[in-house]
């Protein structure tokens, strides 16, 4: 009997698809000089991407594509990083030469990829250097919920996958796995935010909620009405460390909503971003309570509730998340 192949036709046939949309994919991020390096291994390929960002800075993409989607329903999203690990009682240092080879290869991050028919549905950008921190910190993660019994008939970890390392990206039945990723100072998502270094995200401003002129409701041939919108220097090493402390949760007390996919969370400045940028005056919260913490008649008491939260992760240094 004949020994049976480990991928099909079909898949080496989508890997290659997906491959020839990351450089469209990135020129429409804001990407420029995109030039693709592709080599074959056997019937695969390995790709790395160069480029120079929206700010001007020359980076180099190592990319790893997630596993197929076969089903009509997924509700996952996963990269296999080694087939196999050289020594089972030596993860990290498995995955450091991982880094280690694409560094000395000339790489500075890897671009993680999930592909949903005709469309790039999850890219992360990642620095080489965070890899490792941002793995261990899922499979601490998942390890705890599968000892808490809340993975339901989930027997491995994740982040093991058997002897197989993985970073996950999506998991509709463990969001805060993935939130290890998406929170990590450094990371970039590629599909939800358009980069550019020279400009921070705008938020919690002073128009981050204008009130409505209803003589501006509807359109007739998209007419354009101008508007003023307040730029407030900010730290995004800031951010993301709070993303990555409430895990993927909104940090409310009482509230604990969550979702399987990244930018579900904003980032609120309690005392606002002009006064202060610091993690200790900033939470992560669902849409929902962001809103009744700028609108809400009750604002003062959510705010000063949110504040002492906040200040707690300070004293307790949870806010010193490394990475």
């Amino acid at each position: 009997m004949s020994k049976r192949e480990f991928r099909t036709a079909e898949s080496y046939k989508a890997e290659h698809k997906t491959r020839k949309m990351i450089v469209p994919f990135l020129s429409s991020r804001g990407f420029r000089n995109v030039r693709d390096d592709r080599k074959a291994i056997g019937k695969s390929e390995s790709q790395t991407v160069h480029a120079t960002t929206p700010g001007g800075q020359p980076i180099a993409m190592r990319v790893k594509l997630c596993w197929r989607r076969t089903q009509k329903k997924n509700t996952h999203s996963a990269v296999q990083l080694l087939a196999k690990i050289r020594d089972p009682g030596d993860w990290e240092g498995s995955l450091q030469r991982l880094v280690d080879g694409a560094r000395r290869e000339g790489a500075t991050h890897f671009l993680f990829v999930q592909r949903e028919g005709e469309r790039v549905a999850l890219a992360a950008q990642v620095p080489l250097s965070d890899l490792v921190a941002i793995w261990s910190d899922q499979r601490r993660i998942s390890e705890s919920l599968l000892a808490e019994g809340k993975l339901g008939r989930r027997k491995k970890n994740h982040a093991t996958n058997g002897s197989s390392p993985t970073l996950w990206l999506r998991d509709d039945a463990a969001p805060t796995v993935a939130g290890a990723l998406w929170g990590h100072a450094g990371v970039r998502n590629l599909v939800v935010d358009r980069i550019d270094e020279t400009e921070e995200a705008l938020d919690d401003t002073f128009d981050d909620m204008p009130g409505i002129d209803y003589s501006l409701l509807g359109s007739d041939g998209a007419s354009k009405a101008a508007a003023t919108r307040s730029h407030v220097k900010r730290d995004q090493r800031v951010r993301g460390v709070v993303l990555r402390r409430a895990a993927g949760k909104c940090e409310r007390e009482g509230c604990g909503s969550a979702r399987d996919y990244p930018g579900f969370l904003d980032v609120h400045h309690i005392l606002g971003a002009e006064k202060s940028d610091r993690v200790w005056n900033c939470v992560a919260v669902c849409p929902n309570c962001h809103r009744e913490a700028h609108t809400a008649p009750s604002r003062d008491q959510i705010n000063q509730a949110l504040l002492d939260l906040a200040m707690r992760s300070k004293e307790s240094g949870r806010s010193a998340v490394p990475g």
